[in-house]
């Protein structure tokens, strides 16, 4: 059986993005030389050794592999690698990181000029009410990239703050390139906006995570506000997904 670049690339990423967390949640004091960018990063850290745990486990079976959803996951599960590297390969440079963000890059590269990937291209698919997912991923996009272009340019913004902040910038004009696409072509964006979609789930999933280890991980107060306020941003990405995953399910 043959065995293609993006698939070698894909699981090195996943399998690097795992250990790598693992090493930073194990050695944490030996990885944050300061304590700004343990806060930052070391509950995150925590949940990307769950997320990528359970991606590595879910993608050793059978069942799954054969999905029409895989690939499309599996792609929004690598820009979510993809984001986490270049925060932290900013923020906190080691060569972990400069290693993950490397293999994330040729993940993704070699997904994008892929035989299968060129497949779902070619679906087709027209989903109902194209136009509202298409315009809510531009308006999402929009204000992420606005919010964080101030951050990375405030002068008072630490480390782990630009990190995030340019991840944001980059990740998020694909989303507005995405749903500019989607917008103008719905049926032969749609693949690329629904990894667009899985990728801001993901985000906005670990971030209400986040908010849930950080006082038991750091003993800080639970930040309730933010909280909910993230959790119906956070619908605006969960909803969307779970209706076009839906009617793609009904394609043959």
């Amino acid at each position: 059986m043959r065995v293609q670049k993006h698939s070698v690339f894909s699981f090195l990423a996943l399998l690097w993005f795992v250990a790598s967390s693992l090493v930073d949640v194990l050695f944490p004091k030996e990885i944050y030389l300061s304590p700004e960018l343990y806060e930052t990063f070391y509950p995150n850290d925590v949940i990307n050794l769950f997320l990528g745990g359970v991606a590595l486990l879910l993608s050793t079976l059978k069942t799954v592999r054969k999905s029409k959803f895989f690939l499309p996951f599996r792609s929004g599960m690598l820009l979510f690698i993809l984001y986490n590297a270049i925060a932290s390969a900013y923020a906190n440079t080691n060569g972990l990181d400069i290693v993950l963000l490397l293999l994330a890059i040729a993940a993704v590269l070699t997904l994008v000029e892929a035989e299968e990937y060129q497949n779902l291209l070619t679906l087709g698919f027209f989903p109902v009410h194209a136009k509202r997912y298409a315009s809510l991923l531009i308006l999402m996009a929009g204000l992420f990239i606005l919010r964080a272009a101030l951050q990375l340019f405030g002068k008072e913004a630490s480390p782990g703050v630009k990190g995030v902040s340019l991840a944001d910038v980059l990740l998020c004009t694909l989303w507005l390139a995405n749903g500019i696409g989607f917008l103008r072509n719905a049926a032969k964006c749609f693949i690329a906006a629904f990894i667009c979609y899985i990728h801001g789930s993901l985000l906005f999933l670990s971030l209400l995570l986040f908010f849930i280890l950080q006082p038991l991980l750091l003993g800080t107060a639970f930040p309730f506000v933010d909280f909910v306020v993230i959790a119906m941003m956070s619908t605006a990405f969960f909803i969307p997904l779970a209706l076009l995953a839906k009617e793609m399910q009904q394609l043959p």
